[in-house]
């Protein structure tokens, strides 16, 4: 663990308190999801079985995103590493709640930087909605190199190595994303999710993905398999292994493992992962949800 000698308000530093404000899951954020990801929306909205419209499970990811001060000035290629998430209750539409947060940790990973940012979200009577653990990576003190370097993903643990676990496979999700569905997911904004300028001012040779984008599809496809026992119940643990790019194809994927007897229910563990069509694996974790 590493903290900076002099504390830089507007920057993270260990145990900070990132404050307390509202979060509500818009009509316009969520018609950038659906549009974005191109997903069909039926399933959340008249389809939702919930008996009314409920918010897409990764909508949680623009929850930990609203702290000022969670990250570093100097944020040369950065990266998302890894998100953890605890699910709940589910959000609905339009709904006002509460979100929190605190720098839980800032360490050290290979050549990064990592700061380690837990959330919590909360409802209107104070119940706890969902947790999730941000880690956010920075190259500080690297941006005199210029560029970013990327390691070869056919030279990296977790590509080839990759065995397909063992169980029952879960229907995929697939997406070919294109530099315009980046635009349209990230509200339209400039940075380097969806322009190559702001890309480039960063380090990298070409627009980035999102880690918010690319996760999203992995929320969708535990949503469709456990709807209710993923909202009420679901664990997330997924680690980013490999960039995507504009024009990558994208494979969301997942195999129950295995199943435990949990509170006089059943549990279901599921491997997680996204893999591109020549196998180079994007992301890959773990979740969990009830039955």
């Amino acid at each position: 663990m590493t903290q900076q000698q002099t504390r830089d308000p507007e920057e993270a530093f260990v145990g900070k308190d990132l404050g307390k404000n509202e979060f509500t899951a818009s009509g316009e954020v969520l018609h950038h999801y659906f549009e974005g990801l191109e997903v069909d929306s039926s399933f959340y909205n008249e389809n939702s079985s919930y008996g009314k419209p409920v918010v897409p499970s990764m909508i949680l990811t623009n929850v930990d995103g609203g702290f000022s001060g969670a990250g570093f000035k100097d944020n040369f290629g950065n990266l998302w590493i890894r998100q953890e998430w605890e699910l709940r209750k589910p959000m609905h539409p339009a709904e006002t709640y509460s979100r929190t947060s605190t720098v839980a940790d800032i360490y050290e990973w290979r050549d990064r930087t990592v700061v380690k940012q837990v959330v919590d979200l909360w409802s209107d009577d104070g119940e706890l909605m969902a947790r999730g653990t941000h880690h956010q990576s920075y190259l500080l003190g690297k941006s005199h190199l210029g560029k970013v370097q990327l390691r070869d993903p056919n030279k990296k643990e977790g590509i080839r190595k990759f065995q397909v676990p063992d169980g029952e496979s879960i229907d995929p999700v697939e997406s070919d994303i294109t530099l315009e569905m980046c635009g349209l997911f990230f509200h339209g904004n400039k940075n380097y999710h969806t322009d190559k300028q702001a890309a480039e001012e960063l380090g990298f040779e070409e627009v980035v993905v999102g880690g918010r984008m690319t996760m999203s599809y992995i929320g969708d496809m535990m949503d469709r398999r456990f709807g209710k026992g993923w909202y009420e119940g679901g664990t997330l643990d997924i680690k980013f292994t490999n960039i995507v790019w504009p024009d990558d194809r994208v494979i969301a994927r997942g195999v129950i493992t295995d199943r435990v007897q949990e509170n006089g229910g059943t549990r279901a563990n599921v491997a997680v992962w996204m893999e591109k069509p020549d196998g180079t694996v994007c992301i890959v974790g773990t979740a969990s949800a009830l039955e």
